[in-house]
């Protein structure tokens, strides 16, 4: 297939409509690296790092590998800065549900928690990566390379969050003002080691129920309870590290 011109509209896999763009961007009609882009983080998403394709990606969209090479380097590339704009796209969902949720400590937290497992539940394949990188990317140095540093930024703001939902919990107020990259007190957060243990607690108690429930764990998913009851434990395991503040 000779490789398109820029400026020409290739001839597209029939489900790439306005509509289907529009729902997974924003835009009816994308930039051809948006395309790549954002067609990368709903299939890999979807698929995961064993069954995602980049050939598959660039025949649908009409285009060469080649393609992928132009505008991000390398198909270790692509799928680095996919991962870096899925966590962001995360962090904000955390933060929306947050302050989408009904003002108590109790529904804020709880809005957290949900949003993280719900996350994982959408993209699986994302939250491997994020979780595994050195196993599950091929090779993590442009992803260190170009965004370790926003991410680690973006990790940090999300635990100050977390915290102060915490404190919320524990004094019975929502907090007057939200946690922002301008006003996080880091040293002050990391120098309060009982608050540092207790979001970390949070923190990876919620990851392990998402990771759970988002993949194919081994050993449980022929157990039919575990499989129907599923949500049901989720939502009871959230309630009790809640009740556990």
């Amino acid at each position: 297939m000779a490789r398109p011109r820029l400026d020409e509209s290739p001839v597209q896999a029939a489900y790439l409509t306005p509509e289907f763009w529009k729902s997974l961007c924003g835009q009816e009609r994308p930039s051809a690296r948006d395309q790549f882009l954002y067609l990368t983080i709903h299939e890999f998403g979807r698929l995961g790092p064993g069954s995602f394709s980049p050939v598959a990606i660039t025949r649908d969209l009409g285009y060469t590998t080649a393609m992928i090479n132009h505008y991000f380097g390398s198909r270790r590339g692509l799928v680095s800065e996919a991962s870096f704009r899925v966590y962001e796209q995360y962090l904000a969902s955390m933060r929306d549900a947050v302050a989408s949720a009904e003002r108590t400590p109790v529904a804020r937290i709880r809005a957290w928690m949900s949003a993280q497992v719900a996350f994982a539940f959408a993209l699986p394949g994302w939250a491997v990566v994020h979780n595994y990188p050195n196993l599950s990317l091929e090779d993590p140095v442009e992803f260190d390379e170009e965004f370790r540093e926003e991410m680690t930024q973006g990790f940090e703001l999300n635990m100050g969050r977390l915290a102060q939902l915490i404190l919320d919990v524990e004094s019975g107020n929502v907090s007057a003002e939200e946690v922002t990259a301008e006003n996080f007190d880091r040293a002050g957060y990391l120098a309060n080691q009982r608050l540092v243990e207790l979001t970390a607690s949070v923190a990876m108690s919620t990851l392990g129920a998402a990771v759970w429930g988002a993949g194919s764990h081994a050993p449980s998913r022929d157990t039919e309870e575990a499989q129907r009851l599923r949500g049901y434990v989720i939502n009871q395991h959230i309630e009790h590290v809640i009740a556990s503040l």
